[in-house]
This record gives structure tokens, C-alpha cells and sequence, in this order.
């Protein structure tokens, strides 16, 4: 059986590179629509929306499975406020990308 502290450390380094390539791609699809890159793809039309929940998607998860772990003294208070933030951050730019 392994150690907690080596499971702790896989699941740091994947949710990191889970929470990395879901910002990265929300970075890039926002990129484009902002730049005037725009295509008559559905993504092309909804890169803006797409761009900004993949950002917040990685943004939530590194805040509620990487950060909450590594810094258990952290203020529930405070870190939960900015992960309800974000969480609703996301779920608005879900509803763009339905909606609009």
C-alpha cells in the first residue's frame, strides 16, 4: 500500500496539470475571440464563453483539490468565498455558452 504522502503528491501533480490544460485551453479560446480569430465553427462563435468556463473550471479545480489540501490552516471563510466565486463565475459562462 503506498504512503499518504506519495498519494498526496500524484494527486497534487495531477490535479495541478488537470486544472494547468483546462486554463490553458479557456487562455487560448479566449485569445482567439478577443483577437478577432473567429470562424464559423461553433467554437469560433462561442470562444469567448468557452474561453472564460475553462478558465474558471481550471481556476476551481486547483482552489478546491490542490489548494484546500496543501494549506488545511487556510480561512475557510475567505477561501470558500473565492471558490463560490468562482464556481458562479463559471457556471454564468456555462450559461453564455448555452444561451447566447
Amino acid at each position: 500500500m503506498p504512503s499518504p504522502t506519495a498519494v498526496l503528491t500524484l494527486r497534487t501533480f495531477l490535479f495541478t496539470a488537470w486544472a494547468l490544460l483546462l486554463a490553458a485551453a479557456g487562455l487560448v479560446l479566449l485569445h482567439r475571440s478577443l483577437s478577432g480569430v473567429v470562424d464559423d465553427s461553433w467554437i469560433g462563435r462561442q470562444g469567448f464563453w468557452i474561453g472564460i468556463a475553462g478558465l474558471c473550471a481550471g481556476q476551481f479545480i486547483f482552489m478546491a483539490a490542490v489548494a484546500d489540501r496543501l494549506f488545511p490552516a487556510a480561512d475557510r471563510r475567505i477561501s470558500g468565498a473565492g471558490e463560490a466565486v468562482v464556481f458562479l463565475s463559471l457556471l454564468a459562462a456555462v450559461a453564455g455558452v448555452l444561451f447566447a
